[in-house]
């Protein structure tokens, strides 16, 4: 996928960008990996879409996108709000046994459809 198909489809006023979260997290970041030449969840071990996990309160929660050792992602529709986002996925850490990486690295990824922190 080139950067300019990527932007049509998924920026303002592309047919992806209307969709909300539920229908728009799996398809966007398989583009986005698609782009970057690197590969999808699904394709080895722990890199998967909707890994799931018990957190506080023993209530169920769900990273959009988790690979073991290195990242979970958390994808929103456009409009929403990133930094809880973060937060949400900095509670999922330590459950899904992938604890905050030392200062300076990341460990953890929100996206909605016009940025990536």
């Amino acid at each position: 996928m080139t950067p300019q198909a990527f932007i049509q489809k998924w920026g303002l006023g592309g047919p992806a960008f209307k969709l909300n979260e539920r229908q728009g997290a799996q398809p966007h970041f398989m583009d986005l990996c698609a782009l970057l030449g690197v590969p999808t969840p699904g394709s080895h071990g722990d890199y998967i879409f909707e890994q799931d996990t018990l957190v506080l309160g023993e209530a169920r929660a769900y990273a959009d996108v988790f690979k073991r050792d290195h990242f979970a992602w958390e994808n929103k529709a456009p409009g929403k709000n990133l930094d809880a986002a973060l937060k949400q996925l900095l509670t999922y850490s330590l459950a899904l046994s992938n604890p905050q990486a030392p200062a300076g690295a990341e460990s953890a990824a929100t996206c909605g459809a016009n940025a990536i922190k």
